[in-house]
Parts: structure tokens; C-alpha cells; sequence
């Protein structure tokens, strides 16, 4: 009760009322509890006093004491956070959207898809190798499979085994022929080159870092192979390389981004007991923040790992401006008592300054994309929960060791140049005040300009646009691609009921039909179906059952052809059971589910999303001409690249509506705070500026906003705010000492772009080291983090100066 008694009666004594209907007349009880509604003069200092003999300097210790308990548990889930991640990018719409349902329905009919495609340098249709790989992986039955790695996998497809099912029995097909079907699918386009398809079980589909060091360990121990000439490809492998590079990337500049933080907080503050403070709060933070990910369930994810860098980075900012006030008290009434004095003046900015960047980020729960949903979710808890640490820790460690005579000294030292930073800051002040229609206008047209580029934004959630060209999957993917075929599938399915009355015979030429429509759209490479193992079924193509028919008219056969097709149709009969073994056919009372399979040329290169389209109206197409008046028919198309997509058209639309949603919530708390909505309104101008400058930049230039991008709007929204909102603190008290509004402008840019630009620069320098790593999505977040600090800063330091230089300044209520 103590300590929310002490942050509600901060309050008072920054000499305005948190109720600001109660009459000034009312009974005054000085009572320390959270229901006592004193006047505004005497009230606050008394309170003031009372706190600061009774809270900090007296739980100072305990409260150390009480954080430090928590420290094994917290980095206990610290460390298990980052060992478990999912990157399936299949999973990251809700299960219930129409694109999600499909998919698991294709899985219920044809089992999972997610497989392993591997190859090496020499894999011929000839090598043996390859078989002796396939027969390590799913060894025969009677071998117990359990602790060597095999448990991961549950079939192999190589090119010499479908090769020898398409030419033997019961399909006969020639070599030739047989060869040209598999082409861009098992065999490359030299008709020698071949690969393995490995089918991964569900415990493989769990853990994919685990199974596919399983496959390199087995090719390599049990088949001699050279690690350094497997090349594997699939989405199985992208996605366990996202898993791997989206940790390793936070791992690996996680220290060298705390390194640049202390090293510009040094430079900044130049009180080395100030800056360990920040740094123990701040890494204080960002451990509890990843430790309830872990106690509450949450896994990571490529957008999740950024959480506790995020929370790192805000807890500094937050601390570096509570310093600020520290220090003003310092110079202002020396050490006694500072702690709760920069409190009674900054909780309130510090405070809203969490609560509207906590909005930011919870805005971002709307989007349908779950590695987003969860990041805003988790991003604005610990928000919330630094709070907490910021209002607790800081000041306690303030008072348990504060500033000492010689870091007085030192600042007494420095009252020349800190009176030089102050007339520079006045000048700047000045001509903001002195040009503030020209700065409005100059601005304005910026923001406008900028705005119609936001409607340019294009996004990706493609794999391969998440790494580095030269990184191992993309070196492996795009050899893949030139000596065996395209790597991207889609899957469409045919669904006959069984009340159509067609024969198995009828079923697959529709099939075959179905695909030559497919394969005659542009960039589709190769296909496979049911009637891939079958002899042609085109009566015009060369050598098509010519000896069937010379047979049947030698014995005086009437309708040989009508005789044919049900010798024909009995042959498949037999080989449904082959065909359902390949999954490419599965059956149940109501209907028969036909599987087609497509692959196209490198998503990079394309828009994969016109060519389904394409696929999609040529299929219709095809059907409802073929069967006009017939629902007996429909079809699906579906497979892990139309999920992909879907994923991307959603990341737009929810980067819309979770800044729409940011922008709304922040404007209320912006209304109700200044109690004028014409004024809120007019000064979240700069607070949407940082935003819609550097996303319009980007949609101008064509820049791809993926998942790291579209995070940082609503984030940016946030993070503006809180320089507004300790830059209005600043103007509206020194309104309130009868200042004129010019005067006001001047002293908050003192007292304020010091702050601010330290924090931008402590911030932002420690994102931007992101930027280097070779992992797009943080490097995409680092990178436009610093933009959009630095893009914020302009807006506080420019526009917001410029705006109450107007008659928005003039409507600024007089209290605070």
C-alpha cells in the first residue's frame, strides 16, 4: 500500500490536481493514503516531506533487496526463451482463417508437407549413394529406429525410385518419357542429376534444427559424403534456418549494442554512477520482460527475439529522461531529498510517456500475423513492467548511492558550458518561434508527400528475402533451382463426389487435364500428379497405345478404343494403391481428392501472387466449362507458398489499422490530457511524423517493409510521444510560473532537447548496430528504429516548437 500510495501522491506536488473537479475548498487530510484529496500548496509539500523521510530513504535497501531475489528465476527463463523458437512460417495466421483451415485440411488428406529436398555435387540417377542414404533415413521396419536420428523422417523419395515405379509394373512407362515427367521435379534438366525428397514425421516437424543436423550427421557418418557438398533446400530448412539466425543475430550483437549504449550514455551524462544505474535498470527490464515470455508460455519467434532488445532500449530512454530531472533537482536543491523530488516532477510524463508507447505496441495485437500479434503483446506487458523497475529501482539506487561532492564539484565545473548549450538552445528555440509559419509549412508538405508514398508500401514475408544473398540456405536454394528445378509448390486439389458417376479412367484425364492447364501458366516449371504414372492418356500423342489398338483390331474388336479404355481403366484400378502410397489420391465415402502439384521459378523474381491467380482462373475455368451445370466438382488450392502470401496481404493490412488503432488511442490520452480535442488532435501531428515520413520514404523507393519493419510504426508512434509529452511538461509549468508562450517554448527546449537528443542517441545508436546483421528482419527493425528516433527527434525538436508558437499554445491549459 505504501508504494502506491507514494506514486499517487507524487502527484501533488507538481501542484495540479489528479482530480481536477474537486473543489479547492475541499477538506484537506494529510493522512498518508490513496483516498486523501489535499489542496494543491501546503498539501504537496507536506507530502513531499513525508515521502521522502518515509519511502525511499527508509526502503531504499529493502526495496534492492526484494529486486534482487527474482535475479536466478528471471535469468533462468531468460535462457530458456532463447533455446526454444518457432519460425513455421504455415503457423503464422490464426487457425481459423480460410487459408489456414485449408491448408490443414490438405494435411488431414495428404499428410504433412513439409519435407527435406538434398542433394550434393555428383548425384546422379547412377549414384548409390543416394539409396544407401534413402535406406539409412526410413530403414526397414524390423530395425529399431528410436535414439539414431531416423526417428525424424518417415519417407524418402529419390529420382532412381520413382524413376523405376513410372517404367516398371503396373505403369510401364518408357525411360524416356518417364524421365521427362520427372523433370523439375526429381531429375534436372539433364536428365541425370537427381535428388532425395524426405518426408519429415511429426517429431521432426517439431524440432527442425534438430532434424536436419540429423540428416547432415547421417549423410555424412553413414553414407561418406562431404558435409561441405550437401546443398538442402525446402521450406523445412528456411524455417529452421529463421530459427537459428533470428537467435544467433540477437546473441551475436546483443553485447556489442549494450557496449555502444554505455559508451554514448558516458559521453552523454559523464557520470559514470548514473550510467550503471541506467544499465542495471535497464538490463533489469529487458531479463524480466524475456523471463515472463518463458513463465507464461509464449515461444520465440523472428519478431519475438526483439522484445528484450526493445524493452532494453525503452527503459534506457525512460531512465536517461528520470535522470534528467535527478540532475535539475541536483543543481536546483542539492542532493537531500533529490530522488523524490525528480520523481514528484517526472513520474507523470514518465508514466504516460509508458502508457501511450505500451498503446503503441498493444496496437500491433490487431494484426492477423502471429509473430506480430504476440510481439505487441509481450512488447507492451513489459513496457508496463519496466515501469514498475523505473519507478522502484532507480530512485532507490539514486538514494542508496547518490552523486557525490565531487560530481558536484565536477557539475559546478561545467555551469560554463552548460550556460553556452543553453544560449545555443535558446537561439534554435527562437528561430523555430521566430519561423514557425515556414517551419509548419516546410513540414507539412514533408508529411504530405510523404503520405502518398504510404499508400506505395509494398511488404514481404518471403523466406528468402530474410537473409543474406550469400548465406548457406540461399547458396543452396538457388543451386537446387539450377540443377534440379524450382523450389516453390503450391498444391491444388480436385474434390469429386462420388454421386459424379465417373470412372477412376475419367477422374485422371481430368486430372490431366487439369494440370496441362496449370503447367501452361507462365513460371510454372514443373508439375506431378496421379497422371504422371500413367501411360499417356492423349490418343494423339506418339505411340499412345498404338499396339493395344493393332491388337484389339487383329481380334476383330469393334470399338477397340471403347475396349482400351477399360483394359485401361482396370489397369489403374489396380494401381490405386501405388498412387494413394505416393499421396497423390486419397478417397473416403463421399468423394475422391486428386492432388496436383506445382512449382515455380525463385519467388524473388516474381510475383508469385499473380501467377496463383493465373492458376487459379485457369483451373476454374477449365472446369466450369467442362462441366457447366455440376457442383460434383470443386476445387482447392492451398500449400505452404499460398499460406506465405496470405501472411504478407495480412502484414499490410495490419500495419493500417495497429498504427490507425495507435494513433486513435494516443490522441485520446492526448485529449484528455491538454482537455482540448482541436489541440490534441493538432499535436499529434509530430508524433505522426516519424512514421509517416520514413514508411512514405520507403513506399516511395520502393523499399519492401517485412515483419522487423512493420513493427517499428507503431512503435515510433510511441517513442514521438514521449518527447512530447516531457516537452509539454516542461512548457505548460513554465506557463503556469506566468511565462509568456515564446518564453515557454524556449525554456522547455532547454530543459528538454538535452534529454531528448541523448536519448535518441543512446538508443538509437545501440539499434542501428543491428543493422549490420545479416539477418534481414533485425536488421530491417535495428536500422529503422534509428530512423524513426532520429525522425522523432526533428518532430519534438521542429514541429512541436513551431506548433505552439501558434494559438495551439495559446489553448494549452495553465495546469498541469
Amino acid at each position: 500500500m505504501s508504494l502506491v500510495c507514494s506514486i499517487v501522491l507524487c502527484k501533488f506536488n507538481t501542484r495540479a490536481s489528479v482530480l481536477p473537479w474537486v473543489s479547492k475548498r475541499s477538506k484537506v487530510t494529510y493522512t498518508i493514503t490513496v483516498y486523501c484529496l489535499p489542496c494543491r500548496a501546503s498539501a504537496g509539500r507536506y507530502i513531499s516531506l513525508q515521502m521522502n523521510r518515509s519511502f525511499y530513504s527508509r526502503y531504499a535497501w529493502l526495496i534492492l533487496v526484494v529486486a534482487a531475489i527474482p535475479i536466478p528465476a528471471i535469468v533462468w527463463g531468460t535462457i530458456l526463451a532463447f533455446q526454444e523458437s518457432n519460425n513455421n512460417v504455415s503457423q503464422w495466421l490464426p487457425q481459423d482463417f480460410p487459408e489456414t483451415e485449408t491448408y490443414r485440411n490438405f494435411r488431414k488428406l495428404f499428410g504433412a508437407d513439409d519435407f527435406v529436398l538434398i542433394s550434393w555435387e555428383g548425384c546422379t540417377l547412377d549414384d548409390p549413394r543416394l539409396e544407401k542414404l534413402a535406406v539409412e533415413l526410413v530403414p526397414p521396419p524390423e530395425r529399431n529406429r528410436t535414439g539414431d536420428g531416423t526417428e525424424y523422417f518417415s519417407k524418402v523419395t529419390t529420382g532412381p525410385r520413382m524413376l523405376d515405379t513410372l517404367t516398371g509394373p503396373p505403369f510401364k512407362l518408357s525411360r524416356d518419357e518417364a524421365l521427362k515427367r520427372l523433370e523439375g521435379m526429381l531429375v534436372g534438366p539433364d536428365g541425370k542429376s537427381t535428388c532425395a525428397v524426405i518426408t519429415l514425421s511429426e517429431l521432426g516437424d517439431a524440432d527442425r534444427c534438430k532434424t536436419l543436423a540429423a540428416l547432415t550427421d547421417i549423410a555424412v557418418q553413414r553414407c561418406g559424403l562431404n558435409r561441405d557438398v550437401l546443398h538442402l533446400g525446402g521450406d523445412t530448412v528456411f524455417n529452421a534456418a529463421i530459427d537459428t539466425e533470428s537467435r544467433q543475430a540477437v546473441r551475436k550483437w546483443m553485447g556489442l549494442s549494450i557496449l555502444v549504449a554505455l559508451t554514448v550514455a558516458w559521453t552523454c551524462l559523464r557520470r559514470a554512477r548514473l550510467m550503471v544505474m541506467i544499465f542495471v535498470v535497464s538490463v533489469y527490464s529487458a531479463g524480466v520482460s524475456t523471463a515472463v515470455i518463458y513463465y507464461t508460455g509464449g515461444q520465440m519467434n523472428l519478431a519475438m527475439v526483439m522484445v528484450p532488445v526493445l524493452i532494453y532500449v525503452l527503459t534506457l530512454s525512460a531512465s536517461v529522461h528520470l535522470c534528467n530531472y535527478y540532475r535539475d533537482v541536483l543543481r536546483e536543491s542539492g542532493p537531500a531529498g533529490a530522488p523524490i523530488k525528480a520523481m514528484a516532477v517526472g513520474w507523470m510524463p514518465c508514466m504516460l510517456s509508458a502508457v501511450t508507447t505500451a498503446l503503441g505496441l498493444g496496437s500491433l495485437y490487431v494484426s492477423h500475423v502471429v509473430p506480430v500479434k504476440m510481439f505487441g503483446f509481450y512488447s507492451a506487458i513489459g513496457i508496463l513492467l519496466s515501469l514498475g523497475t523505473l519507478f522502484l529501482l532507480l530512485p532507490a539506487m539514486m538514494e542508496t548511492w547518490p552523486l557525490s561532492d565531487k560530481s558536484q564539484s565536477a557539475t559546478s565545473r561545467l555551469e560554463c558550458s552548460t550556460a553556452r548549450r543553453d544560449r545555443i538552445l535558446g537561439s534554435l528555440a527562437g528561430f523555430m518561434v521566430r519561423y514557425h509559419r515556414p517551419v509548419i509549412v516546410v513540414c507539412l508538405a514533408l508529411l504530405i508527400v510523404c503520405g502518398c508514398g504510404v499508400a506505395l508500401i509494398k511488404t514481404s514475408v518471403r523466406p528468402i528475402k530474410f537473409f543474406h544473398s550469400q548465406s548457406k540456405c540461399i547458396r543452396d536454394y538457388r543451386w537446387l533451382c539450377d540443377r534440379i528445378g524450382a523450389m516453390t509448390t503450391s498444391e491444388v486439389v480436385l474434390c469429386i463426389d462420388k454421386d459424379s458417376r465417373m470412372t477412376l479412367l475419367e477422374q485422371i484425364e481430368l486430372v490431366n487435364s487439369a494440370e496441362k492447364e496449370i503447367g501452361g501458366v507462365d513460371y510454372i516449371n514443373a508439375t506431378l500428379s496421379a497422371a504422371t504414372f500413367v501411360p499417356s492418356l492423349d490418343e494423339s500423342a506418339p505411340g499412345a497405345g498404338r499396339t493395344g489398338r493393332a491388337a484389339l483390331k487383329i481380334i476383330g474388336m469393334r470399338d477397340p478404343a471403347a475396349m482400351r479404355r477399360r483394359i485401361l481403366n482396370k489397369r489403374l484400378a489396380g494401381s490405386r494403391d501405388i498412387l494413394i502410397d505416393h499421396r497423390y489420391l486419397y478417397e473416403n465415402a463421399e468423394q475422391t481428392f486428386w492432388r496436383i502439384t506445382a512449382r515455380a521459378a525463385p519467388l524473388d523474381k516474381l510475383d508469385y501472387d499473380k501467377i496463383l491467380e493465373r492458376v487459379q482462373q485457369r483451373v476454374d475455368t477449365f472446369l466450369q466449362n467442362r462441366f457447366p451445370n455440376s457442383e460434383h466438382v470443386k476445387t482447392l488450392y492451398t500449400g505452404s507458398t499460398p499460406l506465405v502470401l496470405a501472411a504478407q496481404r495480412e502484414l499490410l493490412a495490419g500495419l493500417f489499422k495497429s498504427f490507425c488503432l495507435a494513433f486513435v488511442l494516443i490522441a485520446v490520452v492526448m485529449v484528455l490530457l491538454l482537455r482540448n480535442v482541436s489541440t490534441g488532435m493538432v499535436l499529434m501531428l509530430p508524433n505522426v511524423f516519424p512514421a509517416v515520413v520514413t514508411f512514405g520514404t520507403m513506399g516511395l523507393v520502393g523499399v519492401m517493409v517485412d515483419v522487423g519493419a512493420m513493427m517499428t510504426a507503431s512503435v515510433a508512434l510511441g517513442i514521438a510521444v514521449d518527447d512530447t509529452l516531457h516537452f509539454m511538461a516542461w512548457f505548460r509549468r513554465a506557463m503556469m510560473r506566468g511565462q509568456t508562450r515564446q518564453s515557454a517554448i524556449v525554456e522547455a527546449y532547454r530543459r528538454c532537447a538535452p534529454a531528448m537528443t541523448h536519448t535518441t542517441l543512446i538508443a538509437g545508436l545501440a539499434m542501428v548496430v543491428f543493422a549490420v546483421s545479416a539477418f534481414q528482419p533485425v536488421a530491417q527493425f535495428g536500422l529503422l528504429i534509428f530512423i524513426l528516433l532520429a525522425a522523432a527527434l526533428v518532430g519534438d525538436l521542429v514541429l512541436l516548437p513551431a506548433l505552439l508558437a501558434t494559438r495551439v499554445g495559446d489553448v494549452t491549459p495553465k495546469e498541469v
